[in-house]
């Protein structure tokens, strides 16, 4: 049973396009009014997490396996992620117009007034450089050869030993090194780790109180508080230790045949992200004492120790480290499409589509009908 099809540009405003495009723009124009509270944008959201989850867990049924219905489950995989796309953008637009009305009538402080934009910014700097490097650049091929991608052909127990070997535990890596293998799996994984603890950590810190429920982030002695801020320091540790690692590689290997993989620029900015965090950590903690943080943010404790003026340094200069770490954050977002880093997306699915030797078989069949015709026909 085909599964791929000929994919042709659309840049109409089909009606399914149209729609929810209209709906966002009241949305944001309802909430840059004030009728709408917050708990409407993240509730959005909310639903649209829900909807993307559920549709990449029914995608990866669909490449990783055989079961179900080919057409039913691509058909419902598709909706989902469709619907939780379009719920995101509907759940920004909430929020945004929300942020406007709260910015206009003096509620908002000037470091989330700033802030605001400056993530939006880059997020959507990060989707449209995605989308660039991975979809629309290999739409051509995909063009070309859509129509041969079936599900008969596929090979799902490949797909899975790849995805385990090369995309999770990165084996192929340490075949070759395992210093490689190791500082890239701290980077890989601590930054990936903490990505997803950011996420639910929006949830909690945000849309928990916009609904109206107990703000259990405020209280530093909550067992979820704590979990958070030891996720938030373990994971980071390992960023760090991953960035060190590969600048210490950069030097080693220096005039010779390795220094094309690695990437000074990038273990540097990802470095200064990391620890100015940890240093802002430090100054909280400083003000605060780390009894109220039980230790928790094991290293944040750390780095409090070198505020040993009993805080006030710590408390002058935590604004601006605020400023630096954060606006720092979202450049770094920005910038991961730029450099190497979106290689750790796309090398993956290299791997998983090399995997498929029938597709590919089917693809070299249709590359070469297509240069005998094309010979016939001089």
């Amino acid at each position: 049973m085909q599964t791929g099809a000929a994919i042709e540009p659309r840049t109409s405003l089909t009606p399914s396009r149209l729609v929810p495009i209209l709906v966002s723009v009241l949305l944001f124009g309802f909430g840059a009014f004030g009728f709408l509270i917050e708990a409407w944008g993240y509730g959005l959201l909310l639903i649209a997490t829900v909807a993307l989850f559920f549709g990449a867990g029914l995608f990866f049924i669909f490449i990783l396996t055989r079961y179900f219905d080919t057409q039913s489950l691509k058909q419902t995989f598709v909706g989902l992620l469709r619907l939780g796309g379009w719920l995101y953008v509907l759940g920004v637009a909430a929020l945004s117009g929300f942020f406007v009305d709260e910015t206009l009538h003096g509620r908002m402080e000037l470091n989330w007034i700033l802030f605001g934009p400056t993530v939006l910014a880059a997020v959507i700097f990060l989707d449209l450089g995605v989308y660039r490097l991975l979809i629309k650049k290999n739409l051509p091929t995909w063009q070309r050869f859509g129509h041969l991608v079936s599900r008969d052909l596929s090979d799902p127990e490949s797909m899975r030993r790849t995805l385990v070997d090369d995309v999770i535990m990165h084996r192929s890596l340490l075949s070759v090194s395992r210093f490689r293998w190791f500082k890239h799996t701290l980077i890989f994984w601590g930054f990936s780790l903490m990505f997803g603890a950011e996420i639910l950590a929006v949830f909690v810190r945000e849309a928990i109180p916009a609904f109206g429920m107990r703000d259990i982030w405020e209280e530093l002695d909550h067992p979820i508080r704590r979990a958070f801020d030891f996720a938030y320091d373990f994971t980071g540790l390992m960023v760090l230790l991953g960035c060190v690692l590969a600048l210490i590689w950069r030097v080693v290997v220096n005039g010779k045949p390795e220094q094309k993989y690695s990437d000074t620029p990038t273990a540097l900015f990802l470095f200064f992200v990391v620890m100015s965090g940890f240093v802002l950590e430090g100054a909280r903690i400083s003000v605060a004492g780390a009894d109220a943080m039980n230790l928790a943010s094991f290293v944040g404790v750390v780095f409090s120790y070198g505020f040993s003026d009993g805080g006030d340094i710590a408390s002058a200069i935590y604004q601006p480290l605020w400023y630096v770490h954060v606006f720092g954050s979202c450049a770094f977002i920005a910038y991961v499409p730029v450099k190497r880093l979106i290689h750790s997306c796309a090398t993956p699915m290299g791997r998983l589509m090399n995997s498929q030797t029938d597709l590919l078989a089917a693809k070299k069949k249709a590359s070469i009908r297509g240069l005998l015709i094309g010979k016939q026909t001089d």
